[in-house]
């Protein structure tokens, strides 16, 4: 296990050093297990970054969820004043012991704070336990709903390949605004279909099923093609 966070911690270094390369970049480091730490707060410093990851360490329960959670509310936090792209990379095997808040919780609120959640997942492929299985689901569940996508490299040395290609789905967002003549800020729930198609094939388009209408949320989401 040692071995294989270590690896892990250097695979997400380098996915780092690759996508906060501009100074308008940032980034922030959140540790799990029992409970949630804020190892490093916003910042475009990747030695920094780099630092807090080296300081991460494998030990206690897994508190996934509060995790999730409490980064959606800290990249909503921050005042942007222009359009900016708010993602969350979630390196886990999707498996949680320890968190208040549930899966459909988080959910709810990676949307209304406008979060793309993408997922790798640390699970081995040659594992076919059932809690391993269902944390693969969750963190499936997550990324697709939110307008993420979804990693199984399915071994500590696929790790770099997953988070290579993900760096590069993450600087090929594109920003769709529309807003409906009907728009009504009431808080519900609105469900969002994007297509697109090249050449008279139809794309694949990574983006969240749906918003909640409330004033802050007059702008649609980001998508990836």
């Amino acid at each position: 296990m040692t071995d294989r966070f270590k690896f892990e911690q250097a695979a997400a270094i380098k996915f780092l050093q690759k996508v906060v390369t501009g100074p308008d970049d940032l980034a922030f480091v959140v540790a799990v297990n029992n409970s949630v730490l804020l190892v490093q707060d916003f910042t475009p410093d990747q030695g920094k970054m780099a630092h807090a990851i080296d300081e991460l360490a494998t030990a206690g329960g897994t508190a996934l969820w509060d995790a999730v959670n409490f980064a959606a509310e800290k990249l909503a936090s921050r005042l942007e004043t222009q359009p900016v792209a708010r993602v969350m990379v979630v390196i886990s095997d999707g498996e949680d012991n320890s968190s208040s808040v549930t899966l459909k919780e988080v959910i709810t609120t990676a949307l209304r704070r406008e979060v793309a959640v993408y997922t790798v997942s640390t699970r081995d492929a040659m594992s076919r336990d059932e809690s391993g299985i269902l944390g693969d689901q969750a963190l499936q569940t997550i990324s697709q709903l939110t307008g993420g996508a979804a990693y199984r490299p399915g071994s500590a040395s696929g790790l770099n390949g997953s988070l290579s290609e993900l760096q590069e789905v993450i600087r090929s967002r594109y920003l769709i605004s529309y807003r409906p003549d009907s728009f009504q800020p009431d808080g519900h729930y609105r469900a969002i279909d994007i297509s697109a198609e090249k050449n008279g094939h139809k794309l694949r388009v990574y983006a969240r099923r749906g918003y909640y209408a409330s004033t802050a949320q007059a702008k649609p989401p980001e998508t990836d093609q």
